[in-house]
């Protein structure tokens, strides 16, 4: 039988706090998942490589950056329109911590090359669970009814041990979606302003989002 493709779904942190996501994939549908929190990039960095049969990656972190005021991507602004009742979980690149703009990419180019054919694809899952639910995102407070609504999603039981985790297997979902062509809406493909360019060191990425 032919090996089931993995989908790796990356939360960047801190020291142990670097949320992993693998998800496997038949048919287009998920048929398990398991959940870790790593120590270092390096470690996340590793673990990609050793996934043989990846096809596809969704990380919460920009894959590219925008060369206007306060480096704003359409992207990012479409969001911040689109759900006021969470707009201030999406901020400009400038504005970003560490975590995100350095792990995060550093992930992405170390993917890149290891899996030059795997579909890369942004997450948000503060701002995509509130699509999903209507509700807003608090792990500490609702743990239990995120976990039901996240594995309702994916349609395989999942026990998450903490809000990294759980960051991980919502962007596992979106890149899960992606990958099967279910969600058509690349907010990468969003026209930016005069005066500006999208600057894209990791090639070809996209930043897929339900209708």
């Amino acid at each position: 039988m032919k090996a089931a493709s993995v989908i790796i779904g990356y939360d960047p942190g801190g020291n142990g706090c670097h949320g992993i996501a693998r998800l496997l994939v038949r048919g287009g549908k998920a048929t398990g998942v398991e959940t870790m929190a790593l120590a270092t990039t390096e470690e996340v960095i590793c673990f990609i490589e050793e996934q043989e049969s990846l096809v596809a990656l969704g990380v919460d972190t920009l894959s590219c950056w925008y060369t206007g005021r306060s480096s704003w991507r359409p992207a990012d602004l479409w969001l911040r329109e689109r759900y006021p009742a969470v707009r201030n979980s999406v901020v400009n690149a400038n504005a970003l911590f560490g975590s995100m703009g350095l792990n995060g990419m550093a992930v992405l180019l170390s993917a890149r090359r290891s899996h030059p054919d795997a579909l890369i694809t942004e997450t948000h899952p503060k701002v995509l669970y509130h699509e999903m639910t209507g509700r807003k995102y608090d792990y500490a407070g609702c743990s239990e009814a995120m976990d039901d609504a996240l594995a309702g999603a994916l349609g395989v039981a999942i026990s998450p041990g903490n809000d990294h985790e759980w960051d991980a297997g919502l962007s596992a979902f979106a890149a899960l979606e992606a990958f099967t062509g279910r969600w058509t809406n690349d907010l990468l493909q969003l026209p930016h302003g005069a005066g500006e360019r999208r600057v894209s060191p990791c090639a070809r990425t996209h930043y897929y989002w339900p209708k």
